[in-house]
């Protein structure tokens, strides 16, 4: 099952083409907050066996028999499929690939605790793809995508370099720390948004 929110689908192409090649079944929950921010549908298309776009606008048409929509957000997509309005059975799925904004791996990772526990397949691999606030990619260099992970059952916490290892498992990234972090860059987030906004218009 893959989860893209966003941009994040960008990434989720290859994932679920690949899956795909190697005779995996891909369940695809595409998420967006408008339905202007919907994009590269044929490619998600491509990369899925069965897609359900879910935005919090409003309904997007579907192409596919198999593809459905929902009007809401994606944790309540999955819950809504699982419950027979969208039709599938979540306990078949043995790996989750979750991308998006720190919020909506948040809420998919509460919900596999939760909501989701019962219909999930027990045992199975959920994996996060962290953007940290600054990865260089040069690999354990300068220590600002360092994420804190903490285990579930023992509380010890550990550290794990994002531009070094961005896909990690879901259940230990502390989230809460991962939010705090992404904050120090919303100002110059801001500013370039403000730029980009001022030179577009000439």
């Amino acid at each position: 099952m893959l989860i893209g929110g966003g941009v994040g689908n960008a990434v989720l192409f290859s994932i679920g083409k690949a899956c795909l090649e190697n005779n995996n079944k891909v369940l695809y929950f595409a998420g967006y907050k408008k339905l202007s921010d919907v994009f590269k549908r044929a490619l998600i298309e491509r990369a899925s066996n069965a897609v359900v776009w879910a935005c919090e606008e409003g309904l997007i048409e579907t192409s596919r028999d198999q593809d459905k929509s929902f009007h809401g957000n994606i944790v309540d997509a999955i819950v809504s499929y699982q419950q027979g309005r969208l039709g599938i059975n979540l306990n078949v799925i043995d790996k989750i690939i979750t991308i998006g904004s720190d919020k909506m791996m948040k809420a998919v990772n509460e919900a596999r605790k939760t909501i989701l526990k019962p219909y999930l397949k027990s045992g199975h691999i959920a994996i996060s793809s962290v953007n940290s606030p600054m990865q260089c990619m040069m690999k354990e260099i300068c220590a600002q995508c360092v994420q804190q992970h903490i285990n579930a059952k023992t509380g010890e916490r550990s550290f794990v370099y994002s531009c070094s290892n961005q896909d990690q498992d879901m259940g230990c990234v502390d989230f809460d720390s991962l939010s705090e972090r992404l904050k120090q860059n919303s100002l110059q987030e801001k500013l370039t948004a403000k730029w980009i906004d001022h030179v577009q218009r000439y």
